[in-house]
């Protein structure tokens, strides 16, 4: 649509959005992509690369897309990637450009001794491509196990050829870690509790590739399981009762932590019991004895106007994402996008100029207005327009906040997660100041429900939608001192709220572009979006963190923080406080919506743990992927999402136990760039709360029980400690009547051994 706009003078902009949608045909002709010859495209790692059968290719298939006329990186390119022979299969065939015109794909090889060749082809230029060559090797060859019958507890024997690498055996579903002293030809490993009785078939992984399968036959025990200071499992509810026993050594202690690691469906409460088995009815009560008593209840940040508008936004996408895949007929509804490098140093409006855009008028979306707003700032990555209607900002505050835009928020949430769409092909992202936005929530609801800070709308990339402008634009509130449009609100509160707001939309943003637009999929899940996008402001304060390291850049000595980044972390430390106090009543997968501020807290927790385990680059992958939720997950963690839920729900409690050196916590079950009970203790000197960590924690006593309900997504935090007798300690999770807890739950309990 923008050149249509072009051809129309500043007084008629609001006529000529309407005559430029009637007309999009006409306008898409017209759109700025790019011709074939303008692009280059290069293997960046030219060697033949090799794996096992089976196995994932270490490093992926990566290519570079550079502009041919200046040989600048060209980022927001889609490339295809296509098996042109062989067995191999791609984990994921579309990638977009990043930063530096880097794109990447995952590749599974195929058969023994195959080779496979894959083609990298621009989108856009088929002919301009590349290929790479995977050979596939032997993979390693399990023989013979010993013994073949096993209990828990025993030590098997594992021979068989090629076993150099990480090693680790698979007996049925379960994966434990081999013993270290290992050779080419021999591994071992010890049997864990609660394994299916019956045949099972064993397999050895080396570096992701496994070997075929031999059969043994577990016979189901008891086991007495005695697990040393620091070290955990998880085991499956309906496993529990019947395979495990904690040995019940004197003094010991065990966090123990029943949880439902579910993900979708409603937030249904279901009940559940905790305990032994033989607990007399009355020793079972409603709610719990809480070891760490006396938290008052927590005040709630009203953001009711603000969830229920992102809830509509996320339904806006999903009607988008079914448009644009032809569920409802038509012809395609976007237009094709060109790379922001090749666009992005032409020349800009000019400063001054005018145009209109329709902007949403109601929070539940059903409205629109249009208005007129004058360009105040032009800079590589961000054009700044201000609606006439008001000064919006004063010249020094919207230069400081356009600049920082500009220069570190863009490029920090692309370097994360991925490119942004360029459907106007302008190179450049859009941000209008607008009372408009102030006026989504009346002045008397906004101490009730709170107000909108900045978003950006989905049918604005869809070229044929009268609703929308036809390119990325971030709508943003203003400062309205006097409350003429809504509630007051000071520059100073402007300006601060909308740098995190701004990066919390571009991760929705470059998410619809990576699910949608390049790979033709549906929006992520709400809990997994909302998180990622929590992920983005946390990475605004790392920005600052490191520019300005301790005790630089800091009001007072107490800071964690700089001052620069308080806008970014703020919110997720506020956040997780809300979540700690109440965990079994917000659940990480199942949000109401768009999440309550607790679920948003849960999930950025959650995130941040798992980009600690796996490296930050694992946020990338969750973006740039066609999967959603617990799958999407469980694809990029090579795990079980039961898994990855059981040791994260035992770190938000093991992360920094007081007393305890950090290092003797094992990486699994702490955060390694955040210290927990730091960032809670230091919320509620900061909120005047009065618990620096309000994680509940809940006694059982020997012999006795415990019952509440959870839902989907949610963990309960219990302390069991051994009788002085030293009997062992028999737990069952089970539904109240001692009855099974229905399997989609996927109800475990994760348990370990607290130090002395």
């Amino acid at each position: 649509m923008k050149s249509c706009k072009r051809s129309l003078g500043a007084a008629g902009i609001a006529a000529g959005i309407a005559v430029c949608v009637a007309v999009s045909f006409a306008c898409a002709e017209q759109s700025p992509v790019a011709p074939e010859s303008a692009y280059f495209i290069r293997v960046l790692v030219e060697e033949a690369q090799h794996a096992p059968a089976g196995a994932q290719l270490a490093s992926p298939l990566m290519v570079q897309v550079s502009e041919a006329n200046t040989g600048q990186p060209a980022p927001g390119v889609r490339v295809r990637f296509a098996v042109a022979a062989g067995s191999a299969t791609l984990l994921d065939s579309i990638a977009v450009t990043g930063l530096f015109g880097e794109a990447a794909a995952r590749l599974r090889v195929g058969v023994a001794g195959d080779t496979s060749r894959v083609i990298a082809a621009i989108a856009a230029a088929p002919e301009k491509s590349v290929s790479f060559t995977v050979i596939s090797s032997t993979p390693p060859t399990l023989i013979g196990v010993s013994p073949s019958t096993v209990v828990a507890g025993d030590t098997v024997v594992l021979s068989g050829d090629r076993f150099s690498g990480a090693v680790s055996v698979v007996l049925g579903e379960t994966v434990v870690i081999a013993l270290a002293g290992g050779t080419h030809s021999r591994a071992r490993a010890i049997v864990p509790p609660c394994l299916p009785a019956g045949a099972l078939a064993v397999r050895v992984l080396v570096d992701g590739a496994s070997t075929n399968p031999v059969p043994i036959t577990s016979r189901a025990t008891r086991a007495a399981v005695t697990l040393k200071p620091y070290e955990w499992m998880t085991v499956a509810s309906n496993q529990l009762a019947s395979c495990l026993s904690l040995v019940g050594e004197a003094g010991a202690s065990y966090l123990v932590v029943p949880q439902f690691a579910a993900a979708g469906g409603a937030a249904e409460v279901v009940e559940w019991r905790l305990g032994s088995p033989l607990a007399a009815a009355g020793a079972v009560v409603a709610g719990f004895a809480r070891a760490n008593a006396g938290v008052a209840r927590l005040p709630t940040q009203q953001s009711g106007a603000r969830v229920a508008f992102e809830r509509v936004l996320r339904a806006a996408e999903r009607e988008v994402a079914a448009q644009l895949r032809g569920s409802r007929g038509g012809p395609p509804l976007v237009r094709s996008q060109a790379p922001a490098a090749l666009v992005r140093f032409q020349r800009p409006p000019a400063l001054g100029s005018l145009r209109g855009f329709n902007v949403v008028a109601s929070l539940d979306g059903s409205k629109s207005s249009v208005v007129t707003a004058r360009l105040r700032f032009a800079g590589d990555r961000v054009l700044v327009y201000s609606d006439t209607a008001t000064a919006a900002l004063s010249d020094g505050q919207l230069f400081a906040l356009a600049r920082l835009m500009d220069r570190d928020l863009e490029q920090t949430a692309t370097s994360a997660f991925g490119s942004v769409p360029d459907i106007d092909g302008n190179g450049r992202l859009i941000v209008l100041l607008t009372p408009a936005v102030n006026a989504l929530v009346r002045a008397e609801d906004c101490v009730q429900r709170g107000f909108v800070t900045g978003f950006f709308y989905p049918p604005d990339l869809i070229e044929r939608n009268a609703r929308g402008n036809g390119g990325e634009v971030f709508y943003a509130y203003v400062t309205d001192n006097t409350g003429k449009y809504s509630c007051a609100h000071t520059e100073a509160d402007v300006v601060r709220t909308l740098q995190a707001a701004y990066l919390h939309e571009l991760q929705h943003l470059i998410s619809f572009n990576e699910h949608v637009l390049a790979r033709g999929g549906e929006n992520e899940e709400p809990w997994l979006n909302e998180g990622l996008s929590h992920i983005a402001e946390e990475l605004g304060s790392r920005l600052f963190e490191g520019r300005y390291p301790a005790p630089f850049g800091r009001g007072t000595t107490t800071q964690l923080f700089p001052d620069s980044a308080a806008p970014f972390i703020a919110p997720q430390m506020f956040n997780a406080y809300l979540y700690f106090y109440s965990t079994t009543q917000h659940s990480l997968t199942t949000f109401e919506g768009a999440g309550r501020l607790e679920d948003r807290g849960a999930s950025w927790l959650f995130l941040r743990w798992l980009a600690d385990q796996k490296g930050n680059a694992i946020l990338r992958r969750l973006v740039q992927s066609s999967r959603r939720g617990v799958a999407n997950v469980e694809d990029v963690a090579g795990e079980s999402f039961g898994a990855l839920f059981g040791d994260f729900s035992i770190a938000l409690y093991a992360d920094s136990l007081p007393g305890i050196a950090r290092s003797a916590i094992p990486s699994r079950l702490r955060y390694s760039t955040r210290n927990i009970r730091q960032l809670m203790a230091r919320e509620a000197t900061i909120s005047g709360f009065g618990d620096p960590f309000p994680l509940p924690t809940y006694l059982l006593a020997g012999g006795g029980a415990l019952r509440s309900g959870m839902v989907p997504g949610t963990m309960v935090h219990t302390i069991v400690r051994s009788e002085s007798s030293g009997a062992p300690i028999n737990l069952t999770y089970t539904a109240p009547d001692l009855g099974p807890l229905a399997s989609a739950l996927a109800a475990q309990v994760s348990i370990m051994r607290l130090p002395p």
